[in-house]
């Protein structure tokens, strides 16, 4: 009962929950469930997901196809190179961390356009601007 308060707030999210709770969460309608174990994320119908903008959506789906299959980068080559040699999985962990870092950075550029400053208060205060 107390999982079920906590979730129900509006908290972006919560990480580490344990999965003997898993059963009270099925009774939220929208909230979004990942389990890392498991493997799985479930995704109420009521929840709308929109997906990423075209151009960078088609780039991460590249970059991630070169990072987890580096032989595509040369497929088409007419003279392969003698050698393709494969990350290793602690280097091709941090190949997949960079592009998901590229992809974050690349979605929150120009945020600052967003923000509002009002002045009106003794100390300025910051609002972001819902229609930018």
């Amino acid at each position: 009962a107390q999982l079920l308060e906590v979730l129900s707030t509006p908290t972006p999210f919560i990480i580490g929950v344990h999965s003997i709770f898993q059963s009270e969460t099925q009774e939220l309608l929208d909230v979004v469930i990942a389990d890392l174990d498991g493997g799985t994320v479930n995704v109420p119908e009521c929840v709308h997901i929109s997906l990423l903008p075209e151009p960078l959506l088609q780039q991460t789906r590249e970059a991630l196809s070169m990072v987890l299959d580096p032989e595509l980068e040369v497929a088409d080559l007419a003279f392969l190179p003698s050698t393709i040699s494969a990350s290793s999985l602690k280097m091709q962990d941090k190949e997949i961390r960079a592009v998901f870092l590229r992809l974050f950075a690349q979605l929150l550029q120009g945020y600052r356009w967003c923000l509002h400053i009002i002045r009106i208060h003794p100390e300025p205060v910051i609002r972001f601007h819902k229609v930018c």
